[in-house]
């Protein structure tokens, strides 16, 4: 257990539920962690706020392991809900279902807001078997709480969906159902992989992510460029906290093509004042895409801190940032 809370305090771990809760950044009280030299530091008790002193604790959560390992963890918990409802709404097309989506966010309803485009539920009919899904534009929203809260969200969003074009629109509290239907967007990542036609192409994305405001903005000229490429591409993702993620699958002798396009989006998603990483993390891939969100200043600080830290270059050395100037 705590093998995988230490990952996921590192990456500072997300998913479709951020929306509501937040990121693992949001649960974590306190850290025990051992720097590279062997020194062990705890980084604060179990009280709610605290301002004594730096904050060490999110220093370390999402440095991806450059700056020491967590040991111990004292964590936040909370009540699995009473009701849970899902609803599956389907447009024509992705404004139309971003403009409904982002009707539910600004009411400030659901627990989690989720877009899949027609070749994400493309894929995960290829790799669901059984289960047919309409190949167009489709909001997964899941809403919980106690009594009738939830249905009477879902009827909300309801609501903004239809006002938005939406074609079809179903909601169920059933538990075996609902399981059903969020299964789905839970398996879009590995559904993805089927489209590979064989089995040495490549499977690569993107996760940048954008103010709410700029959502439609920024997934509509994405779409607009994936229509130019030459090989497959989807978006789907987290409108409700502005997270994107565009997935190709190409051969490796297009790599370098999908990868432009890649970059693009991330680009994009700077120019709306947003970040390259939402959620998987700088690693290698991005260190130099990194400087253009923090500027060299920022990398600066990073690099002052991790090696002040780290002087040897024992964790993750070359990891987020580069480890000479």
């Amino acid at each position: 257990m705590l093998t995988d809370s230490g990952l996921q305090i590192a990456m500072s771990c997300s998913g479709t539920n951020a929306y509501r809760y937040g990121t693992m950044r949001a649960w974590v009280l306190s850290l025990t962690v051992v720097l590279a030299d062997g020194t062990v530091v705890k980084t604060g008790g179990r009280p709610r706020k605290a301002v004594a002193g730096y904050d060490l604790k999110s220093l370390v959560i999402g440095s991806e392991g450059t700056l020491g390992l967590v040991t111990e963890a004292v964590l936040k918990l909370a009540k699995v809900p009473e009701n849970v409802h899902v609803a599956i709404a389907v447009f024509e097309n992705i404004g139309d279902a971003v403009k409904a989506a982002l009707g539910v966010v600004h009411e400030g309803i659901g627990e989690a807001v989720e877009f899949v485009d027609a070749n994400g539920l493309k894929a995960t009919n290829r790799a669901m078997p059984g289960v047919v899904w309409e190949e167009k534009p489709t909001l997964f929203l899941k809403f919980a709480g106690k009594g009738d809260v939830p249905m009477q969200e879902a009827e909300i969003a309801r609501q903004y969906c239809y006002q938005n074009g939406c074609k079809e629109f179903r909601v169920s509290g059933d538990v075996e159902e609902v399981e059903a239907l969020w299964a789905a967007r839970k398996a879009l990542g590995r559904s993805l992989l089927s489209m590979k036609n064989d089995p040495t192409d490549l499977f690569l994305s993107a996760d940048a992510a954008v103010p709410v405001s700029k959502f439609a903005q920024f997934i509509e000229e994405t779409e607009t460029e994936m229509r130019g490429a030459g090989f497959f591409c989807g978006q789907m993702g987290h409108i409700g906290d502005g997270n994107v993620h565009t997935a190709v699958v190409c051969a490796e002798k297009e790599r370098d093509e999908a990868e432009i396009l890649l970059n693009k989006v991330r680009r994009r998603a700077l120019r709306l004042e947003g970040t390259i990483t939402g959620e998987h993390g700088v690693g290698l891939e991005l260190r130099d895409l990194l400087v253009e969100e923090v500027g060299e200043s920022g990398i600066h600080v990073m690099r002052t801190i991790k090696k002040a830290l780290d002087p040897k270059g024992l964790l993750n050395v070359n990891k987020v940032i580069s480890w000479d100037c």
